[in-house]
C-alpha cells in the first residue's frame, strides 16, 4: 500500500491516490490539527469514506506514535544518548502549542452514520485498509434483537415497543442472562433499549 505523508502525517493509502483525494485528506488532517469542524464535501465516487477512514487513523496512529517516542527520549534522556539531541523526538503536537501528554489524550473516532448499509459499507472499506482499530458497531433494535417474538413483528414501531417492554419489564431472557462479565455487552444493550 502506497505510503503518503500529508501535514506532517505517513497514511497508508489502498493505491495511489488521486490529486481530489489528497486534498480531501489534507483537509481532514487540518481538522483534525487544528482541532475544528469541518464541512467537507466531494461527488459521489470519489472514494470519500476511504478517505477519511485512512486520514483519521492515520492521525490517530501519529498521536499514538510521538507518546511512544517521548516516552522514550525520557526515559533515556541523559543515559545512552549523552550529547545527542532528543528534541525531534516525539515533537508532534494535537493542535498548534498543544502537547499530547499521556495515552488517555489520544481521541476515539465515532464515525455515525444514517442507515445500516452506509455502516456496512464503511466496514468493508475499514477492510481494503491496512488499519485494524477495534470497533463496535451501535444499531437499532430492528437489527440488533434477537428475541423471536420480536423479530416476529412486522411493524419496525412494534419491534421497537415489544422490546422496550421486554427490557424494561426483564422478561426478556436474552437481556436477562447477560452476566457482571459482559458488562460491555450489557451496556450495548443499555444503549439499543433507551
Amino acid at each position: 500500500m502506497p505510503k503518503i505523508v500529508l501535514n506532517g502525517v505517513t497514511v497508508d493509502f489502498p493505491f495511489q491516490p488521486y490529486q481530489c483525494q489528497q486534498e480531501y485528506m489534507s483537509k481532514v488532517l487540518e481538522c483534525l490539527q487544528k482541532k475544528v469542524n469541518g464541512i467537507l464535501e466531494s461527488p459521489t465516487g470519489t472514494g470519500k469514506t476511504l478517505c477519511l477512514l485512512c486520514t483519521t487513523l492515520a492521525w490517530r496512529e501519529h498521536l499514538r506514535d510521538t507518546i511512544s517516542a517521548r516516552k522514550i527520549a525520557e526515559r533515556v534522556q541523559g543515559e545512552r544518548f549523552v550529547g545527542q539531541d532528543l528534541s525531534s523526538w516525539g515533537n508532534a503536537t494535537a493542535a498548534e502549542g498543544d502537547p499530547i501528554a499521556c495515552y488517555s489524550d489520544i481521541p476515539k473516532i465515532i464515525y455515525a452514520s444514517r442507515t445500516h448499509s452506509q455502516l456496512t459499507q464503511v466496514i468493508g472499506e475499514l477492510r481494503n485498509t491496512s488499519y485494524r482499530p477495534r470497533v463496535c458497531v451501535l444499531g437499532s433494535r430492528e437489527q440488533l434483537c434477537i428475541h423471536p417474538e420480536v423479530k416476529k413483528q412486522e411493524s419496525n414501531h412494534m419491534q421497537i415497543h415489544l422490546c422496550r417492554k421486554k427490557v424494561t419489564s426483564r422478561s426478556c431472557h436474552f437481556y436477562n442472562n447477560v452476566d457482571g462479565k459482559n458488562s460491555s455487552l450489557k451496556l450495548l444493550l443499555s444503549l439499543v433499549a433507551w
